[in-house]
């Protein structure tokens, strides 16, 4: 019986401690929300944590932009017509961010040197529609509602600059009054100090435990 109760304390331990956000002073829980055009609206960039620590197949996420290949840091990078490249993620554990720009009402709106940061390294960037619609399902919210066509992708006149590993600036980004930009921000996920030192410690606790059991079987 202690021996059972050991291991799902590890397993707790381990669960809780690797759940975490990566963006830094996110807008809000993205949950539920209804983000198509006219639903979710502010003035300025509002910007979700969208599926955490979630398991990539090799290939399975298509992307625009991925790290050491079209995308290095101090690179700017434009909007896109059409999502066309090879790229996908590797096989690995990923936290998924999206931005989203929907101005209030019916009106057209800009924003300038706008600066995101994340508690993980950026890995990859969705900026085309295709891509964000196909990996909605799978690093989206829970129960969120996408705006789901190509009008939700950034434009040429849309750029942004990876400043450092973990921050993005969003040099320029413009709407017009019946669209969207979104942008898909993808970190690599990472366990925390505080995920390791209690996996380490639930650890520990099960070594014991089947020590314990073993000495009292031999007695």
């Amino acid at each position: 019986m202690f021996q059972k109760l050991s291991i799902l304390g590890l397993f707790s331990l381990f669960s809780w401690g690797s759940a975490y956000a990566g963006l830094i002073s996110p807008t809000d829980d993205i949950t539920g929300l209804d983000l198509r055009w006219g639903q979710t609206e502010s003035n300025q960039i509002q910007a979700f944590n969208e599926a955490q620590n979630t398991y990539i197949n090799d290939g399975q996420i298509k992307v625009d932009f991925l790290l050491g290949d079209n995308f290095f840091i101090g690179d700017s990078i434009r909007g896109l017509n059409h999502s066309k490249s090879n790229l996908s993620l590797a096989a690995g554990n990923y936290n998924s961010h999206l931005l989203h720009f929907d101005t209030l009402g019916i009106s057209s709106g800009r924003i300038f040197n706008s600066r995101l940061t994340f508690k993980e390294d950026i890995v990859a960037i969705i900026l085309g529609g295709k891509f964000l619609n196909l990996s909605d399902d799978i690093l989206g919210g829970i129960g969120t509602i996408y705006q789901n066509n190509n009008s939700r992708r950034l434009e040429a006149h849309d750029f942004l600059t990876l400043e450092s590993s973990n921050t993005l600036v969003l040099n320029r980004l413009a709407i017009g009054k019946y669209w969207i930009d979104n942008a898909r921000i993808i970190t690599q996920s990472v366990p925390e100090p505080e995920s390791i030192m209690l996996f380490s410690l639930g650890l520990i606790g099960l070594i014991f435990s089947r020590a314990r059991t073993t000495k009292q079987e031999n007695s």
